[in-house]
């Protein structure tokens, strides 16, 4: 696997009003990273995924994700916003922290698989997360390349 998230793909200070306009900001840089084809559609494949139910994961957190086509390579890219946004609108429930996941179709079961495993081992640990919260853009691009290559 190559490596998963490049350095412009952490975003600090996403000033949102609205969970899709974090989304949005994390698309536009996986897309001037060369890692999807169409920024609109690929946009449209997430907001889709999260219609179906929030990717609220818990801990101010937010893990989105498309498996399309429109993937030219498995990536991740990471925000943090200004104000914590609500992301599960049923409960409330907000992030602050988001990590959005790209997928090629065809690797949608064991590539997306392993990079949640990764991040799931890791997000549980309140260490980890308020290092998220209060790290510089390279010691986060640091941590994360550590945690999903693990």
């Amino acid at each position: 696997m190559n490596q998963l998230i490049s350095e412009n793909c952490i975003v600090f200070d996403i000033d949102a009003a609205e969970k899709k306009d974090v989304i949005r900001a994390l698309v536009k840089e996986l897309h001037a990273a060369g890692k999807i084809t169409d920024e609109e559609v690929f946009f449209e494949d997430v907001l889709a995924r999260e219609a179906i139910a929030p990717t609220y994961v818990g801990f101010e957190m937010g893990l989105p994700h498309g498996k399309t086509d429109h993937v030219l390579e498995a990536s991740v890219c990471f925000g943090r916003t200004v104000k914590p946004v609500i992301w599960n609108e049923e409960s409330g429930e907000t992030a602050d922290l988001v990590i959005l996941i790209a997928v090629p179709a065809k690797e949608a079961g064991d590539t997306h698989m392993k990079i949640l495993a990764n991040l799931s081992r890791k997000l549980m640990h309140e260490d980890f997360r308020e290092s998220l919260r209060n790290s510089t853009k390279d010691e986060v691009f640091k941590i994360l390349v550590e945690v999903l290559e693990g």
